[in-house]
């Protein structure tokens, strides 16, 4: 009778089994799985993210704590319509289900791009050309630049650009106060993918195009973008011009 029941359970086995080679999942095929998995995806198996429970001025996150549905490539894996934000202060992707609240922590390695609320960003891992970190590309032609925002936590026992900005510290000191201080960086990809900083802004990228910088000033100019002073917008300016 044992036997009986071992030969029908591999008959049943066979009977599953792919007739031919194995076939790799197409893009659909693997996003019709993440939908049906929801928040068992892989995608949501990671670390939660830290949750900052002090007070603090400011706030850790890359621009606001409000989340946005968007895109995230993580471990070489398209997910679709996931609410997303960046932990600046730590340097992770910040990924939660829109049937949940749990929100997991990614890092940079792992995370090799991500869009959100129309940014586009990739994850830089240790040991690559760019600190490891976050960062939001502008341009979409061969050259490109890179911003990186990093938010350190303060404490200071004295005002701050002559204002105390940070709340203070009961568990520590009643004069101490924390704050997020903001540093941020920009970093020119030139077509060949070599990266160098921008230090003096908009002069340093304008450099970058030795044999086109005045055609590209005239442009900038011309379209009265030359007076832009937002640099984030300027060098989506410069880029769109140097593309043409």
């Amino acid at each position: 009778m044992k036997q009986l029941i071992l030969i029908a359970f591999c008959s049943v086995a066979l009977l599953l089994l792919p007739s031919g080679p194995a076939r790799a999942q197409t893009p659909d095929e693997l996003e019709s799985f993440q939908q049906a998995s929801g928040v068992q995806s892989v995608l949501f198996r990671g670390k939660q993210a830290t949750r900052i429970t002090f007070p603090a001025n400011g706030n850790p996150y890359w621009e606001q704590p409000e989340f946005h549905s968007g895109e995230i490539v993580f471990e070489g894996n398209l997910y679709r319509d996931v609410l997303l934000n960046i932990d600046a202060h730590e340097q992770r992707a910040l990924a939660r289900h829109p049937s949940s609240t749990q929100t997991v922590a990614l890092t940079p390695a792992l995370t090799s791009s991500l869009v959100m609320d129309g940014q586009r960003f990739v994850g830089i891992g240790p040991g690559e050309e760019l600190p490891e970190g976050f960062y939001e590309v502008f341009g979409t032609g061969p050259e490109q630049v890179y911003k990186h925002v990093d938010k350190v936590l303060n404490s200071s026992v004295a005002d701050v650009n002559g204002a105390i900005i940070g709340y203070y510290d009961d568990n520590y000191r009643s004069d101490v106060f924390r704050y997020f201080g903001i540093r941020t960086t920009y970093y020119f990809r030139d077509a060949e993918g070599r990266f160098s900083r921008l230090k003096s802004r908009k002069n340093a990228l304008l450099r970058k195009f030795p044999d086109r910088r005045k055609d590209i000033r005239k442009a900038l100019k011309a379209s009265g973008a030359g007076s832009i002073k937002n640099f984030d917008d300027y060098c989506k300016a410069v880029l769109n011009v140097a593309a043409l």
